[in-house]
Parts: structure tokens; sequence; C-alpha cells
């Protein structure tokens, strides 16, 4: 058991997310993550401290105060802790590069400017334009996804927003066809997602059990399942559309290779309008 103090003088987003990605290539350790936000005062240090003397450990640091900084430091070589701020080495980087030094701006990655607020229209975006809403209004939008259901369409459309990404998303029913004439002419980057029969099959057997629906039995059959994703296969095939099996997938995994696809189409885009 290894126990990791995350702190941070902000949200501890950037912490966080440095410490999973660091964590995951140590899958046969076993880690318990101490997270400590919004650490700007010599109170809150002593309560980390208290702590680091209790569980040991290592610790990663995002704090740009100098004296808190110094305050946390001080705990660490005291009770024998590693520690490592992780964003020095990209930080001096950029200065060195820039000849300037940074601002030192708790939490500066949050603030409200004019792209939090670009992200946020995009997350209304969506909302407004999920599971086939507006489906034929989805002018503005810079990527529709198109899949069966339970396919992570919602959440990738989610993450792609926070992204600042405009995306749409399209769940594709048997039985009834996809409106293409809706995408036909539309300046948009279109990407068919698929799974595994068997996963999607367990995916949706969860989720009739939880509605309690037992009227609804070839939504969740191997043989319905697998006619679908033909179908759907079919008309991705059809329209030309790059295709990605979400099934041994994250929602972060799915959104990279659709933004690296959706990063090709526009260079191409760019090349024919040369």
């Amino acid at each position: 058991m290894l126990h990791i103090h995350l702190v941070s003088d902000s949200t501890g987003e950037t912490v966080h997310q440095a410490a999973r990605a660091a964590i995951a290539q140590f899958q046969q350790t076993e880690f318990t993550e101490h997270i400590w936000t919004l650490v700007r005062s010599s109170d809150h240090v002593e309560i980390v401290e208290q702590s680091l003397e209790k569980h040991g450990g290592l610790l990663l640091l995002s704090v740009v105060n100098p004296e808190v900084r110094r305050l946390v430091e001080k705990a660490c070589v005291k009770h024998a802790v590693p520690h490592v701020s992780i964003l020095d080495p990209v930080v001096n980087l950029i200065g060195m590069v820039l000849g300037k030094t940074a601002d030192q701006t708790p939490g500066a990655q949050h603030r409200l400017d004019d792209a939090y607020f670009a992200r946020m229209k995009a997350v209304e975006y969506a909302v407004n334009h999920d599971d086939g809403i507006n489906i034929h209004n989805i002018n503005g939008a810079d990527i529709l996804l198109v899949g069966v259901s339970r396919t992570s369409k919602t959440p990738t459309s989610m993450y792609l927003a926070n992204r600042g990404y405009f995306v749409a998303n399209y769940a594709l029913v048997p039985h009834v066809p996809f409106p293409e004439e809706a995408v036909r002419d539309q300046n948009v980057f279109v990407v068919g997602l698929t799974s595994d029969v068997k996963r999607l099959s367990q995916i949706r057997k969860s989720r009739l059990n939880a509605m309690s629906d037992s009227g609804n039995d070839s939504y969740a059959k191997d043989e319905d399942i697998q006619e679908e994703i033909k179908q759907a296969r079919r008309l991705f095939a059809r329209n030309g559309w790059p295709v990605i099996d979400v099934t041994r997938r994250s929602v972060e995994e799915t959104a990279a290779s659709i933004i690296h696809f959706h990063n090709g189409w526009l260079a191409k885009r760019e090349r024919n309008e040369m």
C-alpha cells in the first residue's frame, strides 16, 4: 500500500490527473489517495502535515504561492516524504523560451475568460443535440457521433464539449432510417461508433434491469444487436465515415481518436480549399 498526497492550491484537477496517469503504470500496486485542494494557508498546510506524519508515502504538489509551497516542502522534509512539484518542468521551460517569469496565479487555468465561456456554449450545444435532438438543425456542429444504443455517445459528446468542440450525437434505432439528408451538404465531421455484441448485450441487460423493463427483450438479444451493428456498419461504409470500436476504450481514449480523425479531416479540407 502506497499513500499518495495530492496537494493543490486550486481544484486539484491537474495534480489528480497527473497522479492517475502515473498510477496506471503500476497496476500490481495498491494506492491510497489523500486529496488536498485549495491549500492556501499555513493552517491548511498543518492539516496536510498531520496526514504526512500518519501515513508517509509521497506527495505531488501543484502550488504556486512561494510561502505556502515552502511550508509544504518543509513538512515533507521533516517527515521524510519524497515530493515533486508536477508543473515545474513545463513552467520553467515555457519561462525560459519566453524569457519571462510565471505569474504565480492559483487556478489560472480555471479563470472565467473567453475560452471558458466558449466551452460552456459547447456543453449547452451538446445537451441540445443529444440522442438525435435537433438532428435537422446541426448547423455549427464540429462533430456528429452516430451509433447504436449504448456506445457511449452522450458521455463522449460531453467530454469533447469540455474540450471546446460543438458535438451532436444520434442513436440508431432498428427499422428507423438515419436521416442522411440532415448531414448532406453540412460542414460537419461524422464518426460512427460501434461495440462488441457481447459487451453491448451486457450493458443493455443491466439498463433494462435498472429500469425494470421486461417488455423489450430484443433490445438486449445478441442476434438483434448483431443485426443492428451490421446495419450501422453499412451506413458508415456507404457514407465513408470513420468507425471507432468503443468496446475496450475509455471515453477519453475514444475522444482522443475522434480528435485525431477530426484533425486529419480538417487538414484535408484545408488542402482542398487551397
